[in-house]
């Protein structure tokens, strides 16, 4: 399938999406005033920018987003190097990420306040605790999985095992890594909305919440919208450096198909 028809469809959806939308704010179904027409959103959206709010909170929520998850993304990756690299510390982080992974971004806020304050950290904090497991849990998989026939021919080689690791093991991983980093982008945009909502004093989860306690409902829809553009710009990134690094896993799969 080539980009240009996956461009095409996904316009297409988009604008079916809309469509029906608009046609449910015409029917009456929903009163007006609490489900507006995309014109009436995109105006909200028009004075949220002529003001200056919603790109100074979306280029904070962004930084904040795209910093947490190259940490964790680092973090995970690290942390599944060392899971392969030694079976006693796999066991026993397996067993701390078995308790830590279920745990939901607005549960960890009180007590990430306590500890950290308001600011950088508390979202950093947040985006590292929730959004590590996918790089972590697909990266030490992806490690397990290598051949060992790609191993032994190393060893024969006479590569050593550091050098196994990275020159072998990592790059046959990343594939399946990078399908990690894009759950984990999504859920890191999540996490940062939710700690800029409960305690937050600005960024687009603080901005929404303002709006919606406000009954300012077109710019409360307009925040959504943003938000799953937010969604969408994070997995191009994340595709787009999967593209850069593993470039050559994209010809050959792109090949097969």
């Amino acid at each position: 399938m080539t980009r240009a028809l996956l461009w095409s469809r996904g316009a297409v959806s988009l604008i079916f999406v809309l469509a029906l939308w608009q046609a449910v704010a015409l029917s009456g179904a929903v009163p007006a005033k609490f489900f507006p027409g995309i014109p009436a959103i995109i105006d909200g959206a028009r004075q949220m920018i002529a003001t200056g709010e919603l790109p100074r909170n979306e280029i904070l929520t962004l930084g904040r987003a795209l910093t947490g998850l190259v940490l964790a993304s680092v973090a995970g990756i690290a942390l599944a190097l060392l899971s392969d690299a030694s079976p006693f510390f796999d066991r026993g982080f397996r067993t701390i990420s078995s308790l830590l992974q279920p745990v939901p971004p607005a549960a960890v806020v009180p007590m990430a306040i306590f500890a950290l304050g308001l600011g950088i950290k508390l979202y950093i904090f947040i985006i590292l605790l929730v959004s590590i497991w996918g790089p972590y849990l697909n990266g030490a998989a992806a490690l397990r999985a290598v051949p060992r026939e790609q191993i032994l021919t190393g060893r024969m080689l006479g590569l050593s095992p550091a050098a196994i690791m990275f020159r072998i093991k990592l790059p046959a991983a990343m594939p399946q890594i990078f399908a990690g980093i894009r759950y984990a982008a999504a859920v890191s945009l999540i996490a940062v909305v939710v700690a800029e909502m409960l305690a937050g004093r600005d960024g687009i989860g603080f901005l929404l919440v303002r709006k919606s306690f406000s009954i300012r409902i077109p710019e409360t829809y307009a925040l959504m919208f943003v938000t799953m553009f937010n969604g969408v710009l994070l997995a191009l990134l994340v595709n787009l450096a999967r593209r850069v690094l593993t470039g050559w896993h994209v010809r050959q799969t792109g090949a097969s198909k």
